[in-house]
């Protein structure tokens, strides 16, 4: 281990070669070191976590109701004539209750596209009298009926454009979800409510795994931390070499 002296240099002799530089190193380093700290404390802030959900939530909302305008446009109505060979669905509508939640970060929707109506001219239900739509225009879908706003009408056949669209905004979805996850939820809180009324000892989250989550939900914060850090590094490398 190193050792060093205390003792003040004496009257009139002269500092050592280095002694201070030393002393302006520190003043230069010491106010990027508050700058990192200070991007740290903000991460905390309440009011910087809020403004983080508020963007992510409006993020999110957006990218609903962009899927819900897409799979709810309005298909085409004709008035049922008496020489029209007419299908008819039902009872109850066009479609049974409820909806598969979709796997946001996974599905393709264009798998799960069905055409029940187009070997059918004309297709109504009991929940339309008196208007008629065209079997070749509709479509079926499990993986957008969890976005289905008026199931009273049939649903417009989609074209591959307008899929790969709602494929693309569901990883939105997906994505806003798991970072509202984390901010809402904190890993160390999540764990210990998992572990809650469980008997088996759990492991603990790998420091990696804490490390990336956390980067991953501050990225303005940790950029400035490692801006702050590489400023610091030059600094310092600079002043070595002059020396």
């Amino acid at each position: 281990m190193q050792t060093f002296s205390k003792t003040p240099f004496a009257a009139g002799q002269p500092k050592p070669r280095g002694a201070e530089r030393t002393g302006w190193r520190q003043w230069l380093v010491w106010p990027f070191a508050f700058c990192s700290i200070s991007v740290v404390a903000a991460a905390s802030d309440p009011n910087t976590n809020d403004q983080q959900l508020a963007t992510i939530k409006v993020e999110m909302q957006a990218a609903i109701q962009r899927v819900q305008q897409i799979v709810n446009q309005p298909v085409t109505e004709l008035r049922r004539t008496p020489d029209m060979q007419v299908a008819e669905f039902g009872p109850g509508g066009w479609f049974h209750p409820g909806a598969t939640r979709p796997n946001f970060l996974l599905v393709d929707v264009r798998t799960t596209q069905e055409f029940p109506y187009r070997q059918y001219d004309y297709v109504t239900s009991d929940l339309n009298p008196g208007v008629v739509f065209v079997g070749s225009e509709l479509e079926f879908n499990s993986m957008t009926k969890y976005f289905y706003t008026n199931r009273s009408f049939p649903k417009k056949r989609l074209t591959e454009a307008e899929m790969l669209e709602i494929n693309q905004l569901y990883r939105v979805i997906g994505r806003c979800e798991h970072q509202l996850l984390d901010l809402e939820n904190p890993i160390p809180k999540r764990t210990l409510e998992a572990s809650a009324g469980s008997d088996e000892p759990q492991s603990p989250q790998p420091t990696l795994a804490v490390i990336h989550r956390w980067i991953f939900t501050h990225k303005p914060v940790a950029v400035g931390i490692i801006a702050a850090l590489v400023v610091i590094l030059v600094l310092l490398r600079k002043m070595r070499v002059r020396e």
